[in-house]
């Protein structure tokens, strides 16, 4: 059975909230979904291009220029 777990990136720059989101990515078990948020949105920008080049499912993003919602799961 998977888990959800979330992850708070609220006043974080670059490159902290890709850190930190690989961190916690690292600790979860396959089928495991990270759901990461965040105020800036280019930081959101790049934990999507992070996550797909490391073959992470984004199952959802919505990101603007002054926030984000990421929802990641682990292969």
């Amino acid at each position: 059975m998977s888990k959800t777990f979330t992850l708070d990136c609220i006043n974080l720059v670059c490159p902290l909230p890709v850190a930190r989101t690989k961190k916690k990515l690292s600790e979860m078990q396959s089928g495991d979904i990270l759901e990461v948020s965040g105020d800036f949105g280019e930081s959101g920008e790049n934990i999507v291009i992070f996550c797909k080049k490391l073959g992470f499912l984004v199952l959802e993003s919505q990101i603007e220029k002054e926030k984000y919602f990421i929802r990641i799961q682990k292969p």
